[in-house]
């Protein structure tokens, strides 16, 4: 019997590693070109849903959802071609805290810090970017 849950065990767990380089591989395909652009706020929001998913303490949790509601208002402004740039900034500002919080993984971390290069990127160059 003690055989099978530790079968059970290295199983699951082996479906959990697979899931999560699934989902940063997802990642890797969703940036390929240049198609993201037009979605920019909505993939970095499904990114910090996926960092942070049931990790974050209660005083980060109030900062994560006010970032996730302006990324949601971001995507929404850009659909419709306008653009406000402290919102921006707000976001911004939390996730460079995210991607410096040492209690992520490393690889989390350079997520966010990714994020964060993109949407500085959009920031300086949003006039161009269709």
């Amino acid at each position: 019997m003690r055989v099978w849950i530790k079968a059970g065990l290295v199983v699951a767990a082996f479906g959990l590693t697979v899931a999560a380089q699934d989902w940063y591989h997802d990642r890797d395909e969703r940036y390929r070109g240049e198609q993201w652009r037009a979605r920019i706020f909505e993939h970095v929001r499904t990114d910090l849903e996926h960092v942070w998913s049931d990790r974050a303490a209660d005083r980060e949790r109030d900062r994560i959802q006010k970032t996730e509601d302006e990324l949601t208002r971001l995507q929404a402004d850009l659909d419709h071609g306008t653009f406000e740039n402290g919102i921006l900034n707000d976001v911004i500002d939390s996730l460079r805290k995210s991607s410096n919080d040492e209690r992520l993984a490393h690889r989390d971390r350079d997520v966010l810090a990714d994020d964060v290069v993109r949407l500085k990127d959009y920031q300086d160059h949003h006039d161009h970017w269709h």
